[in-house]
């Protein structure tokens, strides 16, 4: 077994200086997730070319500009220390928002968020499984920002997606799916959720998520305090998810009565009912008396082909692209503690890494 190993990599200073820091750190993994990104969509349905997915990505630079300019120039940084030209670091951090509208999804991540009852300290935790293709690249960003805050964000192919703040405040992200339509008010999911989650509280996180999540993004947050809840959205409006007995998990169709009509994830990730369902029968079995331990324990699990929450070496389904665990995290917001095993964790270790 060959183990991998996380790319870390400390920034700080203004908004510009972080892209900066995190572009030539991460120059050879950024170029090639854009190279990865502009293949994958080539060989979609639509075989949208280099030029047409940038195109498509800068329609939403007036809205990101609009919501977060800052984030705008951590971006420009990132493509200056990189050497990518800014369009196609842009279009790098809208690779979730390119994928909905022009390839074909495969697996995307099983998550288990905990607290209370079902834990053994009554303290919250966190976990998922990221799955995506075959060689995608993940790094991990220790931040700290101009105002002392600081933060761990760990990106896959580029895009900070799953963060724990020195506040005590977490999340994990999953892919839902209802059918793409124009939304003009649409900001990419690597903008809008590290802006969520460089908020003090829990309460300040989701009061950002409910005005700009946007279609695709499913969130567990839980915070210091034991705070735990869930987040799924469309294109026009949000419900939250409480926990039952201290317990929330997902994978990635929407579970929420309201939404289900519009839910078109069997389509695209038929697995998506099995991981569920297995992820579900592991927490109530440890209820109770889970611990990081625990949670990673499940996140190995292989269940059936139906279910399996570490995928790797499964053929994809028809018409589906390859898709395997490219990384699995595991936060304890009390103890400012996130643990990431670089692949399917039932092959690499976990390293920890604390604020």
């Amino acid at each position: 077994m060959t183990t991998q190993t996380l790319r870390v990599i400390e920034c700080r200073g203004t908004p510009r200086q972080i892209g900066h820091q995190w572009g030539e750190a991460c120059r050879e993994s950024l170029r090639a997730s854009a190279e990865n990104l502009f293949l994958a969509l080539s060989m979609s349905p639509l075989g949208a070319s280099r030029e047409d997915v940038v195109r498509a990505a800068m329609k939403l630079e007036a809205n990101v500009r609009a919501f977060d300019p800052e984030a705008l120039e951590r971006i420009r940084g990132q493509a200056e220390g990189s050497g990518l030209a800014y369009e196609e670091s842009f279009a790098l951090h809208c690779m979730l928002e390119l994928a909905i509208n022009y390839a074909q999804i495969g697996g995307m991540c099983t998550s288990v968020a905990l607290t209370g009852e079902a834990t053994k300290d009554g303290q919250a935790l966190l976990g998922q499984t990221i799955d995506w293709n075959p060689g995608a690249r993940m790094d991990l960003l220790r931040i700290r920002h101009a105002d002392g805050r600081e933060q761990l964000s760990l990106c896959l192919d580029g895009s900070p997606y799953y963060h724990l703040n020195s506040d005590g405040v977490g999340n994990c992200a999953n892919l839902t799916i209802v059918e793409p339509r124009p939304c003009a008010s649409l900001v990419p999911l690597s903008v809008y959720l590290p802006r969520a989650m460089r908020q003090p509280s829990l309460s300040a996180a989701l009061e950002v998520l409910v005005t700009t999540a946007r279609g695709f993004g499913y969130y567990h947050l839980a915070d210091a305090r034991g705070h735990v809840v869930g987040i799924e959205s469309t294109y026009d409006e949000h419900v939250l998810l409480k926990p039952e007995r201290g317990v929330l998990v997902h994978a990635n169709h929407y579970q929420s009565e309201r939404f289900r009509e519009r839910d078109v994830t069997h389509r695209y990730v038929p697995c998506t009912f099995g991981r569920r369902e297995r992820i579900s029968e592991l927490v109530a079995a440890g209820h109770g008396h889970h611990t990081p331990e625990t949670v990673k324990q499940m996140l190995t699990d292989h269940g059936t082909p139906e279910g399996r929450i570490c995928l790797h070496d499964t053929p994809p389904a028809p018409g589906a692209m390859p898709r395997e665990t490219a990384a699995t995290v595991v936060m304890a917001p009390a103890r400012r503690t996130m643990w990431v095993a670089a692949g399917p964790a039932c092959r690499q270790p976990f390293a920890e890494f604390s604020l």
